[in-house]
């Protein structure tokens, strides 16, 4: 018999991440990590499937394993690990000094893992260029005892940003490639100290890197360039891109070869701000000249959820191939591009061809979130949610897809689920929104029950019909659940996604014209027990809701934002994003920013409010919730302020175990209280 969704359930999920073919093309290595209460952690595990086999098996045991890739040959795993006291990626306050990474191989055949070598540096990435040379990406800082030779507890800064979500302080500190010779035991950065790597694309002979990335020294631009290097000499030349002279300089997100051309993906941001699409170009004669000019379509994986961990950050990247032809055989060689995109609700694999020309070549998954493509193009290792049920390890092969693992299906054919159930509202200003309900698991005809209203971060997200843990929970405990894509999101192009000069107009709009439609359409709602909630960019909106309307009985907002003028100096991104998307900072047009700030707002608040947050935040940093809370308690309007320790934006998707499940205690909590 069938069960409710429980809160703890997550900690039996498995979340396979990081694909990477074997040289062959006929293995996957990935990773699986799952949550451990005991530990407050999660643990990381390397495993293969054979794709010639049908057999999936187990590399390591450890659960401490990270970065990882295939020896040339592909016979075994290079792969850093926190195993026996290796250190593992630097954190908030860690000493350049004491940062350091061990790595180890593994035969695919069996046997135990090997220790290599240690580099002391936090390692990224690694991939070894052949049979003793290793290219390192590493998180390098500056001569620390320099600017500080007591040695006191003391922190320097000179650029910004100066701080980092997931990292803290990370003071003048760049992510830098480095090279390390193993018979040598030489380690050697090679890019320059003032430069930031933002992605590194070998050739086949792995003699030469495309980087991507920026020099800088004081505040870092939005604008980034293009170098090719040389990986025996470590000659660096810049092939395109000039970010500290002009403010519509290109933002590059990847570059690869395409048989004898450069590809690139980017944008020069001024149709839509640092939240447009990306587009495709040609490497022609130093410049990018657009193939893909009728392309508006984000090049990522955008569709919110909350089970899925470890997953590369592949927003804007994209793989090329060519595939082998037989000798002799007339016509050219079949080449293309693989990269992944958000239409509407769902995330998906495409293909681009020489023409520009793209194709839709996934379809039974939802939501793609991790991935990697033979080099022959005709295989991909995908990481998707299917339906309802978190993430499994997906092949698509030929135009086909198949389900490789099943690790979070046994868990899942046990439990009731609530099905999303999609509608299409008119927002009554002539756009159509995509809009999901969630009927409670024991629903009842003829009863009457609370709602909860949520609303996505980003803005520019989706949501879809995917498995998401909170809302499942929510469910369970007899609440319905609505959730829709407002103005703002991803998806639809850059008209739909663009609210520069509108946050809190529009978005507020569409959602009150999507709630609206629920409380008459949905007789199953009682409409005078509504509650709403959001994350971030959502708990902006849950902080706007309730200071522009009294039609709510609880909120609760997390890591949301209040105040946009204080947001320009004190988070990882604010110094450019306030002044993007509200035309504004604290000295030119400060009212700008204010007049979207929920903060001035304040004293129309009523609705009782649970403010979530994390102390080491430093996206939508903590003082946007002190200042709303104190607001709010300082008007006489119940709130609650929940302050995790040692946790940041991420909580809800990556947090600590025990943060991510007191979290939603906290969250159902208040709502069973006001509702």
């Amino acid at each position: 018999m069938k069960r409710h969704v429980e809160r703890q359930d997550f900690l039996k999920f498995c979340f396979p991440s990081n694909p990477c073919f074997s040289p062959d093309g006929g293995r996957i290595a990935y990773r699986v990590s799952r949550p451990d209460r005991d530990r407050n952690g999660y643990d990381s595990d390397l495993w293969v499937y054979d794709l010639d086999g049908g057999t999936n098996r187990r590399m390591t045991a450890s659960g401490r394993e990270g970065c990882f890739c295939w020896t040339p040959d592909g016979t075994s795993l290079v792969f850093a690990s926190e195993r026996n006291g290796a250190a593992g990626p630097e954190k908030n306050g860690k000493k350049e000094k004491d940062a350091r990474t061990v790595f180890y191989s593994i035969a695919t055949a069996g046997g135990e893992a090997v220790r290599l070598f240690e580099v002391p540096r936090a390692a990224k990435s690694v991939k070894m260029l052949d049979d003793r040379r290793y290219l390192l990406t590493v998180v390098c800082g500056p001569d620390q005892e320099k600017q500080n030779p007591e040695d006191a507890d003391l922190l320097v800064f000179n650029q910004i940003p100066f701080l980092a979500n997931g990292r803290g302080f990370v003071g003048q500190q760049r992510t830098a490639l480095a090279l390390y010779d193993a018979k040598t035991r030489e380690f050697r950065r090679l890019t320059p100290p003032s430069m930031e790597v933002s992605r590194c694309t070998l050739n086949r002979s792995r003699t030469e890197a495309l980087i991507v990335g920026v020099e800088y020294t004081d505040v870092k631009p939005l604008g980034s360039a293009v170098y090719k290097m040389d990986l025996f000499t470590g000659a660096l030349r810049r092939l395109c891109g000039e970010p500290d002279k002009n403010e519509d300089a290109f933002t590059f997100s990847h570059a690869a070869w395409w048989g004898d051309v450069i590809l690139l993906s980017g944008t020069n941001r001024r149709k839509a701000g640092v939240n447009e699409n990306l587009k495709f170009y040609v490497l022609v004669d130093g410049q990018p000249e657009c193939l893909t000019p009728e392309l508006d379509t984000s090049l990522s994986g955008s569709v919110v959820a909350d089970s899925h961990y470890g997953c590369a950050d592949l927003a804007g990247a994209f793989f090329p191939y060519e595939a082998p032809v037989p000798e002799n055989s007339p016509g050219p060689v079949p080449t293309g591009v693989i990269y992944c995109s958000t239409n509407v609700m769902k995330s998906r694999l495409f293909e681009l061809d020489r023409n520009g020309r793209s194709f839709q070549i996934t379809f039974d998954t939802s939501a793609v979130v991790d991935y990697c493509v033979w080099e022959n193009g005709r295989r991909a290792a995908f990481v998707a949610y299917e339906g309802l049920c978190p993430t499994e390890l997906y092949l698509w092969e030929d135009g086909l897809e198949r389900r490789l693992t099943s690790f979070n299906r046994p868990l899942f054919d046990e439990l009731r689920l609530s099905q999303p159930i999609h509608v299409s509202v008119d927002n009554g200003q002539g756009c159509k929104l995509d809009g999901w309900y969630m009927r409670p698991a024991d629903f009842q005809e003829g009863r009457k029950y609370p709602a909860i209203l949520h609303i996505h971060g980003g803005p520019k997200a989706a949501f879809g019909d995917i498995y998401h843990h909170e809302m499942q929970c929510w469910a369970a405990q007899g609440y319905a659940v609505l959730y829709c894509n407002p103005r703002g999101g991803d998806g639809r192009g850059n008209d739909f996604s663009d609210i520069r000069g509108h946050y809190g107009d529009l978005d507020f709009h569409d959602l009150m014209a999507f709630t609206d439609w629920c409380a008459d359409n949905l007789r199953f709602i009682d409409a005078s027990r509504l509650g709403v909630t959001g994350g971030s960019y959502g708990g902006y909106m849950v902080n706007w809701i309730v200071t522009h309307t009294d039609r709510f009985k609880a909120a609760v907002s997390q890591r949301g934002i209040s105040n946009w003028v204080s947001k320009f100096g004190s988070s990882d991104i604010g110094y450019y994003f306030v002044e993007d998307q509200h035309g504004g900072t604290p000295w030119k047009n400060p009212e700008n920013p204010w007049n979207r700030s929920p903060l001035k707002y304040a004293a129309n608040a009523k609705t009782p409010t649970l403010f979530i947050h994390s102390e080491e935040d430093y996206r939508c940093e903590l003082g946007q919730g002190f200042q709303m809370f104190t607001a709010l308690k300082a008007l006489g309007v119940e709130s609650r302020l929940c302050l995790f320790k040692g946790e940041n934006h991420e909580l809800s998707r990556s947090g600590k175990p025990r943060s991510r499940l007191a979290r939603l205690r906290e969250i159902s909590a208040w709502f069973d209280s006001h509702l």
